[in-house]
């Protein structure tokens, strides 16, 4: 579990430095304060550098090119938005620094020439003479070092991920999850429930779902949720889990409780397949009203107390810190490091409130956000 960390030259951050991080964290602050980009640095920093999570990142905001000179119309991620003040060059870097009990693990990513022998320069030669992402992630007992090309406009390859085997199984042994600030796909969340079914945390997702719907008894998944609905926007679909209730005798489709029920079955599938693990969460608080976001936060802080999960989340509501600033001493909740970091990056450091402090806060009514 991190308790410290330091990001450097990463995205609007120069330097910053979060210390006395706790189990559950949750990151406030204005627009453009930059809480979706420590919540990236995390991500990056957890996955060892691991490619897609670049590429996902990048795609998420939009931050992409589209290579005009290939005739398939190739895109890449806008590799220039990732480093400070949008720059890059030969002398580009970032560093994330995570420690855990003085145990310091360092990844650092910059760009240097392609060398003319490696194997890269002659699998790729429309970079020929250009630049790569060197990355590196290392702690005391481990070293990796990665090599993914740049294209002369700034560009990481989205089909380069399809080519690449440096890290064999590391993704399977990553306990990472992110829940987008626009929830999980269908074939995200069938895929994670499909993880859990008939085991004992089966019950644990109908307990978190019936803190909407206290009638829900039973999910399934079915065949017919996996078929593909393009819209506007992607998979608009939200078929593949049916739900049994008390107040009906047929089994009906979960998209018809609404975006709530939806936005929780994402959250406490995710936390659980992050057993050991990290859970990101941007904007929590979507689809979910402030009458559950009390039962909701009790929920996720003593799942992963038990789940030994590490949560870092986002919001903008005042409802969702004050919900969680009201529990903080409870009884149960009390012994579990819960921490809410204001975030400020004109600022090299964020406010913290502990446990105690976040609720002293709320009793005086101190604007967190």
């Amino acid at each position: 579990m991190i308790d410290q960390l330091s990001i450097h030259t990463f995205r609007g951050f120069a330097e910053y430095k979060i210390d006395d991080i706790g189990r559950v964290n949750l990151l406030v602050g204005t627009n453009n304060s930059g809480k979706t980009s420590i919540l990236e640095a995390i991500r990056l920093f957890q996955s060892k550098g691991f490619l897609p999570h670049f590429l996902s990142i990048l795609a998420d905001r939009g931050e992409q090119i589209n290579d005009v000179n290939n005739a398939q119309g190739q895109q890449e991620g806008d590799l220039r938005r990732l480093f400070h003040n949008f720059q890059l060059s030969l002398s580009s870097e970032f560093r994330i620094i995570g420690t855990e009990n003085e145990r310091m693990t360092d990844l650092s990513a910059f760009i240097t020439e392609i060398p003319h022998d490696t194997d890269m320069f002659y699998r790729f030669p429309k970079f020929t003479g250009s630049r790569q992402l060197e990355v590196k992630w290392s702690n005391e007992d481990e070293n990796l070092a990665y090599n993914y090309p740049v294209s002369p406009d700034g560009g990481l390859p989205c089909k380069y991920e399809e080519r690449s085997t440096f890290y064999g199984n590391a993704q399977e042994n990553m306990r990472l999850k992110y829940v987008p600030a626009v929830s999980l796909s269908p074939q995200q969340v069938i895929a994670l429930f499909e993880e859990i079914v008939l085991s004992p945390d089966e019950e644990l997702v109908t307990e978190a779902l019936q803190i909407i719907e206290p009638d829900i008894v039973r999910l399934a998944s079915y065949a017919g949720g996996r078929q593909q609905y393009p819209g506007a926007g992607g998979f608009t679909s939200r078929g593949g889990i049916l739900v049994k209730s008390k107040k009906w005798d047929e089994r009906i489709p979960i998209g018809s409780l609404g975006d709530g029920i939806w936005r929780l079955l994402g959250l406490i599938l995710s936390l659980i397949g992050a057993k050991n693990g990290t859970l990101l969460i941007d904007e929590i608080d979507t689809g979910l009203h402030h009458s559950v976001m009390e039962k909701m936060w009790k929920l996720l802080c003593l799942t992963a107390h038990k789940q030994n999960v590490q949560i870092f989340a986002t919001t903008h509501s005042n409802d969702c810190w004050k919900s969680l600033a009201e529990l903080a001493v409870d009884e149960e909740l009390a012994h579990i490091p819960i921490r809410i970091h204001r975030i400020d990056k004109e600022k090299p450091y964020p406010e913290t409130f502990t446990n105690q402090e976040m609720n002293i806060a709320l009793e005086r009514e101190i604007e967190v956000r």
